[in-house]
Formats: structure tokens, C-alpha cells, sequence
């Protein structure tokens, strides 16, 4: 008999017991728990009755206690199903992490479990500990903080700016710096956490202006990035009626908030800069790390990230009036986008964060529609028919047609069938 059982990144199906399950029991205590079914075939979904259901379950017991250091929550049960014995293992988010099975953690990726790579390990032990990575002491005790002191100084008048301030900001625990303050401080030796930006021209072969900050506060990072977006997209005076309204190419407060969010929220455990790539119809914001475990997608996009991956930094920045109250940038950002038929998209992977700023008064209509089409790629990411068929107000014979042509290129790829297919770029 079939069963409508799918497998998910919290669901693991198995006809039998192996040791490897053991494995996927390591990756649902390290993050958001998780169950396994035994009796139910993978590829068929055919139910397979579990005969000595109460020796296998006294088995697996043995096996998790014995060879999952430390030890995880979890509790299984017997479920009976068409005649059928199953055993049902749910795992519980653990709160000691990592956990190890023979010495290595593991994690989901998708509907399959792989070890978990190096810094993913070091943020599960600093969340075994409650503590985030910018919370870390440093030996290092030759800091300077002019940068921080004027920026405190331009939100509320700072007299005296001393150890004091440091230790109130969260700079400064057991007499010892942390890496929070060293990013903060005016020059740090953490080369690879800056930012690089990039102005293209017609193409991405084509640079009209570049600029790399490193080794920098990242204060000073946050300025450079709002300096380049200044002098490359500066207010356009547009004629409406009788009036001369000036008006963003792209809204500022948008481009801002993405910007300290990218800063606040990155990973800093990942050694490479956020980069800001400008085009003549949009800016791409890109900060290193997916998003911290734990938080889903849906979660992000409704600003339900509350609590930030680096506690310090997010402080600071808040403090020093540079992010607004925690969970509520993606909001700004789409606010900021009021009143205009594009919006900002959001792209997130396990590696990275892409932030799409689009540039409402970019106007491609007399461009042709192969390029108009791929314009809208740059956009959006993913488009359907329907898209096609409302920006060049064209039929769906007409729309598939030039997407097939698309495709025939090599430009453009499609994904899915039927109904749910949609086109994105190769």
C-alpha cells in the first residue's frame, strides 16, 4: 500500500534501520529538530512492517545514547498503520551543541544530511554557549575609537569618551576587547571582513568606478558605501504638470537600510566582503552567510528576525541610530518602495543574501524585447509567462515563443512544468 509520505528537511523516510540514521539524528539536534520514519520506502512510499519493532526500538536507543556525544532529546514510538508496525524518531532541537556522531556534526541540506563545514561548526558551539561570534574576546589591547566617538557624538553629546562607554556599548567584557570592538575600532587586521563595490557599465566587463574598503572600521564601510550611492545615483529633477519634482533612482532609505542589514547580519565567520554591485537599472547588495539557523524564510521576509547573529555590532549600530528597531528592515526597505510598480527582491541561499534594489526610473521601452526580458530577469530573478506577457503587453503564444528563444540562446533556463514553470537566468 502507498502512503502520501514526502520527505522534507524535517522528514527522513527509511524502509530499514542503518547506522545512518544516526547521522540525520546529529543534524535535527543541532538545529530545528526533526522526524524519521522507519518502515516506509524511500522511492516508493510503500509501508514496510517493522517485525521485532520492540528489539529495533531498544536498538536505536543504544545506538544514540552510545554513539551521539552529548547526548540528544528524542523519544520513539510505535506507530501501527494498515497492519503495519512503524517506529516514529522525533529529535528535539538540542540545547548543547554541537552534537557529534563519531566526532562529526551534521546538518540538513534539503532532504539529504552532510557534515557540517567549519564555521558552521563554530556557530554551533557559540550557540551551545548562548553567546554570538562578535561577543568573542581577543587578545588584542591596542584599539582606537575616534570614528565611534564622533559618530556618538552626532546622535548625543559624549563628554568624556572612555573605558566606561566601551564596557556600556558591550565592547569591552572581563577587561578584554572582542571582536565586536575590533571590527568598530578605527583600523583591524580582519582584512577580509570589508566591503567591495563596483559600478558596471553596459556590461559587467565594463567598470566605471570601484571602490574596496578593508581593514577599515566598519563604520567606515558604511559611509564609503553611502558616498559611492550618492555620486552614482544622485536625485533626477523629473517635469510632472507644471512642477519640477526631483526623485530618486533609487530610494535611499531602501539602499541605506540594505546596507547596515548586510553589515549587522552578515556572518562574520565567512572570510569574504560584502559586495554592492551597481547597474543602470538596479544595485545588488550581497552579505556573506545565509541566514542564522533557526530562521526560515518566511521569517525573514516578515521581519520576524529578532534575534540578530552578531548581538554587539546590531546593538552598536542601533544605538548609533544606523539600524532601526531589530525585525523591522526588510518593512523599511518595501516602504521605501511605496507607490512604485517594482519592488526590492530578496534572493536567499545557504552561502549568501542578495538584496535587488531596482531603479524605478530606468526605462527600457525602446529597447527590444529579448533585452527587455532579460532586464527584467535582472530584477526579479524568477519570472513567469505571464510576466512576459504583461511588460511587453504581448499574447501567450507570442511570450512563450520569445522565452523559447530565450532558452535556444542559452540566456535563460526554465524550472518546473505545466502551470508552475517559471524562467530564470542561466
Amino acid at each position: 500500500m502507498r502512503i502520501n509520505f514526502s520527505e522534507t528537511r524535517q522528514k527522513e523516510l527509511k524502509r530499514e534501520y542503518t547506522d545512518t540514521i544516526l547521522k540525520t539524528i546529529s543534524a535535527f539536534a543541532n538545529y530545528d529538530g526533526g522526524q524519521i520514519l522507519i518502515g516506509i520506502d524511500e522511492t516508493t512510499k510503500e509501508l514496510v512492517n517493522v517485525a521485532d519493532y520492540v528489539g529495533l526500538k531498544l536498538k536505536i536507543e543504544n545506538k544514540i545514547n552510545d554513539s551521539i556525544t552529548p547526548r540528544p532529546r528524542y523519544d520513539i514510538k510505535v506507530l501501527s498503520i494498515e497492519e503495519k508496525n512503524l517506529l516514529e524518531i522525533n529529535v528535539y532541537p538540542g540545547m548543547n551543541k554541537p552534537y557529534m556522531y563519531k566526532g562529526v556534526a551534521y546538518q540538513r541540506n534539503d532532504t539529504s544530511t552532510i557534515p557540517v563545514d567549519q564555521s558552521a561548526l563554530v556557530e554551533l558551539s557559540l550557540k551551545g554557549k548562548n553567546i554570538s561570534y562578535d561577543q568573542l574576546e581577543i587578545d588584542e589591547d591596542d584599539l582606537q575609537f575616534s570614528v565611534l566617538d564622533k559618530k556618538l557624538n552626532e546622535v548625543r553629546p559624549v563628554s568624556n569618551f572612555n573605558k566606561d562607554i566601551l564596557i556600556t556599548l558591550g565592547l569591552i567584557t572581563n577587561n578584554k576587547y572582542n571582536i565586536a570592538a575590533q571590527l568598530i575600532a578605527d583600523e583591524n587586521k580582519n582584512m577580509t571582513f570589508g566591503i567591495d563595490m563596483v559600478r558596471f557599465g553596459r556590461s559587467i566587463s565594463e567598470f566605471l568606478d570601484r571602490k574596496t574598503i578593508t581593514g577599515k572600521s566598519i563604520l567606515l564601510q558604511y559611509d564609503g558605501a553611502i558616498e559611492m550611492f550618492v555620486k552614482h545615483y544622485p536625485e533626477i529633477e523629473k517635469v510632472e504638470g507644471i512642477k519640477r519634482i526631483k526623485k530618486q533612482p533609487i530610494p535611499y532609505e531602501a539602499y541605506r537600510e540594505a546596507v547596515a542589514n548586510a553589515i549587522a547580519h552578515r556572518s562574520y565567520l565567512v572570510s569574504s566582503n560584502i559586495k554592492i554591485e551597481m547597474y543602470d537599472n538596479r544595485i545588488e547588495i550581497i552579505s556573506p552567510g545565509g541566514l542564522p539557523h533557526g530562521v526560515t524564510r518566511e521569517n525573514y521576509l516578515k521581519d520576524n528576525l529578532s534575534i540578530p547573529r552578531n548581538t554587539i555590532i546590531s546593538q552598536v549600530l542601533y544605538t548609533l541610530g544606523i539600524i532601526e528597531k531589530f525585525g523591522t528592515g526588510i518593512r523599511r526597505m518595501n516602504d521605501a518602495y511605496f507607490g512604485y510598480d517594482k519592488k526590492p527582491t530578496f534572493v536567499i541561499k545557504d552561502t549568501f543574501i542578495k538584496v535587488i534594489l531596482p531603479n524605478v526610473l530606468f526605462n527600457d521601452f525602446e529597447m527590444n524585447e529579448e533585452t527587455r526580458v532579460l532586464n527584467l530577469l535582472d530584477v526579479k530573478v524568477e519570472i513567469t509567462r505571464q510576466d512576459v506577457e504583461s511588460l511587453l503587453n504581448v499574447n501567450k503564444t507570442k511570450a512563450v515563443e520569445l522565452l523559447n528563444k530565450l532558452i535556444t540562446k542559452g540566456l535563460v533556463k526554465s524550472v518546473g512544468t505545466g502551470k508552475n514553470i517559471i524562467y530564470t537566468k542561466k
